[in-house]
């Protein structure tokens, strides 16, 4: 019988299993996809620049020091940030922050934890403008509904993990994270692809594991790293209540990530944008596009969050169509003179991926609360990890995932 069996071979996944065998425990990872990694992907690492599927931005702290340690080169960025508005372009960099001034207000309306919208309708009724860029920050950022999402949460983000605090990005890509785990990890834990977990029965001190092909693994405890939506496809016997209320109080949120690659940097020859890093154009349907992490490199990724997601096309033809055109808004140009530089597209639908059937999590009012649950060990049997299940506002972060593995792990091991 294994001592382990870790489900899941994302960044939870893996650092929970490689702090486990660093302990001289026996354990298998069972992965439900063809690849390890879960939400990180590096699709392609030969272009100009390394092509991003998932999340890119690092800040100090874990996933730093991992990768320092590796010996991997971290590139700080560099650059403005601009908003296409009023037919002219406005560099934000030295305005106030007006996001962070509207959230101070909405936090102080409140009586107790509330919805963002909820509370700004208290606070700020008459600030238009201000309420909007507050609403699309959340929205696109933590890929939330503001009708619903926590001002509680939102203000923990902002002071623990927020944008400004993830300036680095790894040169050959997100990817090294995962492979700096998989490199501790090799020869030292069974790794199984393409095998699913169905169900779990268990009892103090023993889990067996059926998996999709008809397997069952049988050891002393399991950590369950899958995606917050993914914990409703697994069958609990004994079922856990209060785990499933848990994971049905917190929220996974869409979003829509697209890699352009364009024959030229062309967009550093139009109006102001030669140093440009960040350019938003807020009532485009992709309203935010990004630099790649060497500026001179022909790529932008555009990125549509929260509600702005879902009312995308589906159709990746379509997506690319409506992309171009919000790019083209951003710019200035005509969609036909910027369609004719695109040479290639890159592009996965997190949403219905059937092994995420989301981006990343966020967190209702009254639920901020909810990882506290779900990470707590349950008989010493049963473990939680994964972003969704780290608080301090670093659930939905590279981070929040890494950490939450590393802390299961020593539960696990009775710290």
């Amino acid at each position: 019988m294994l001592d382990v069996i870790v489900i899941g071979a994302g960044l939870a996944g893996l650092a929970a299993a490689e702090r486990l065998v660093a302990a001289g425990r026996e354990v298998t990872i069972l992965e439900a996809r063809d690849r390890i990694g879960g939400r990180v992907w590096t699709a392609d690492a030969a272009e100009p620049v390394a092509i991003e599927l998932g999340p890119e931005w690092i800040g100090e702290g874990a996933v730093h020091d991992l990768l320092a340690s590796r010996g991997e080169e971290l590139i700080r960025s560099e650059g403005r940030f601009y908003r296409r508005s009023a037919s002219r372009w406005e560099s934000f960099d030295d305005q106030p922050d007006v996001v962070q001034a509207m959230l101070d207000r909405a936090w102080t309306a409140t009586r107790g934890d509330r919805a963002l919208l909820d509370a700004l309708d208290e606070c700020c009724p008459d600030a238009d403008e201000d309420r909007k860029r507050l609403l699309a920050y959340v929205e696109g950022f933590n890929a939330a509904d503001s009708t619903r999402v926590s001002v509680r949460w939102v203000r923990e983000v902002q002071e623990n993990e927020p944008p400004e605090a993830s300036d680095l990005r790894a040169r050959g890509g997100s990817g090294r994270i995962v492979a700096a785990l998989d490199g501790l990890l090799a020869g030292r834990a069974e790794r199984r692809l393409g095998a699913a977990a169905r169900t779990i029965r268990w009892r103090p001190g023993a889990v067996e594991v059926g998996t999709a092909v008809g397997e069952t693994l049988r050891a002393g405890a399991a950590v369950i790293t899958v995606p917050l939506p993914l914990l409703d496809s697994l069958r609990l016997e004994p079922d856990l209540p209060g785990i499933r209320a848990a994971a049905a109080g917190l929220a996974m949120g869409p979003v829509t990530k697209l890699v352009i690659r364009f024959r030229d940097p062309f967009w550093r020859g139009v109006g102001p944008l030669g140093d440009m890093l960040f350019l938003q154009a807020l009532e485009q349907p992709v309203p935010v596009w990004w630099a790649a992490v060497d500026p001179e490199a022909p790529v932008l990724t555009g990125w549509a969050g929260g509600p702005g997601s879902a009312r995308l096309p589906v159709d990746r033809q379509a997506l690319l169509d409506v992309a171009v055109a919000s790019l083209a808004a951003a710019l200035d140009l005509s969609p036909a003179e910027v369609g004719r530089r695109v040479e290639a597209h890159y592009f996965h639908d997190w949403t219905r991926d059937p092994w995420s059937l989301g981006a990343y999590s966020w967190v209702p009012a009254g639920a901020a609360d909810a990882h506290r649950a779900l990470s707590r060990p349950v008989e010493r049997t049963l473990f939680f990890a994964g972003e969704a299940t780290c608080g301090k506002g670093y659930n939905a972060t590279m981070e929040g995932a890494l950490k939450s593995g590393r802390r299961a792990a020593r539960q696990v091991l009775g710290g």
